[in-house]
């Protein structure tokens, strides 16, 4: 069972995550949200139009669990939906990011991003398993929620093709972890497909080197 944060903890956790994903370079201007789910159903939720890497707790939103402001100075972003759609999904998530990590969506603007599902990196495979993706939507639309709830049900990180990607985790350093995760699997991908000539050209595990891979870590192939 995920550790179930005070609000006071929560806020802390939230803003350590997205001064995080600031100062990684996972989001830029006011991109990007954080929320966390209290134990009430409710949620702390950075408000729109805020820089992460100047956000502070009391400017966090204090929200319904339908995403309804109950408290706190701004706007609830337009985001808010895929975040409801994550909690809905799974319900020991207890955090959501969503951020723009800018190699993983360039896997998605150029096509690529069905590596991300294939067995290469071996700390991707038993952490996250393979991350797949949706098809574009509109952002800050209900089809972003929609399309990705059924991901995140069995994946703790999905990417949104020529948008970003959006983890959800036990807590909001856990789901920051995945996204930066995420981005250094794209690194490695970028600079191994070009040593390879192609992402084609890449060394796959193979059944029985995933095979042993889970057993050591212990996580089902999903």
């Amino acid at each position: 069972m995920p550790l179930l944060l005070s609000e006071f903890d929560l806020r802390k956790s939230i803003v350590r995550a997205c001064r995080a994903l600031h100062a990684r370079g996972l989001v830029a201007a006011f991109d990007g949200n954080v929320s966390g789910r209290l134990p009430s159903g409710n949620l702390i939720v950075t408000p729109a139009g805020a820089s992460k890497g100047d956000v502070t707790e009391d400017r966090l939103l204090l929200c319904s669990a339908e995403g309804k402001r109950i408290r706190g100075e701004g706007q609830v972003s337009t985001e808010v939906g895929l975040h409801l759609a994550a909690y809905a999904a799974r319900k020991e998530t207890r955090a959501v990011v969503h951020a723009h990590p800018p190699l993983a969506c360039a896997f998605t603007f150029a096509g690529a991003e069905k590596v991300f599902l294939e067995p290469i990196l071996p700390e991707v495979v038993a952490r996250l398993g393979g991350i797949p993706s949706i098809p574009y939507a509109t952002p800050g639309s209900a089809d972003v929620g929609r399309l990705a709830a059924p991901l995140l049900a069995k994946h703790d990180a999905v990417l949104l093709a020529q948008h970003g990607a959006v983890t959800a985790g036990p807590d909001p350093w856990t789901a920051f972890l995945y996204m930066e995760k995420l981005e250094h699997a794209a690194a490695i991908l970028k600079a191994a497909s070009e040593l390879a000539g192609s992402l084609e050209g890449l060394k796959r595990l193979t059944p029985a080197q995933v095979a042993d891979l889970m057993n050591t870590y212990g996580r089902k192939k999903s």
